[in-house]
């Protein structure tokens, strides 16, 4: 029997995924508005007792994005940790460099690095439909559940599977 965790990667175009009891993995989009948030939070907290959460930790300044937009982001985030607590969710922080670093070497571009995620969770997830909202919360999953790099090194692509070997060198 796993321990039900959920992976959240925060933001409007971002995404929830979760391991039930099961072992089965699940992902949907992030709902909108704080309320239907809330509401998907609590029916999953309900659903699996014992529910323990891992999310990106995100929502400070980033020189360059407008600050009117860091500060909304940063009040979504605030909210969803708010939520979490609220239903007695304990709940963990990763960096973004942390989770996808055990995943593997990615683009440094943003757009590349989105869809080669996409396309790395797709592989080890077929059964799921993964979309560039929901696959920084499977990777974040992924790491969370201790699946890293070496159970995923037979999903990357052959190139990739070389350079990774060559790197394995992880605090995670």
């Amino acid at each position: 029997m796993e321990k039900p965790t959920i992976a959240i990667d925060p933001g409007a175009a971002g995404g929830f995924a979760w391991l039930d009891r099961d072992g089965e993995t699940h992902c949907e989009p992030m709902a909108v508005g704080m309320s239907g948030q809330a509401d998907r939070l609590r029916s999953l907290a309900a659903e699996l007792p014992g529910l323990v959460a891992v999310m990106e930790k995100t929502g400070t300044y980033v020189p360059g994005n407008a600050g009117p937009a860091t500060a909304t982001f940063a009040r979504h985030v605030g909210n969803l940790e708010a939520i979490l607590y609220v239903l007695g969710i304990p709940t963990e922080q990763v960096a973004p460099s942390v989770w996808q670093r055990a995943l593997g070497p990615f683009p440094q571009d943003k757009g590349q690095r989105k869809r080669a995620i996409r396309e790395l969770v797709a592989r080890r997830f077929p059964h799921l439909s993964v979309t560039l909202k929901t696959a920084d919360a499977l990777g974040i999953l992924i790491w969370a559940t201790g699946k890293r790099l070496s159970r995923l090194v037979d999903w990357l692509p052959s190139d990739q599977q070389k350079q990774t070997n060559k790197t394995r060198r992880y605090k995670c």
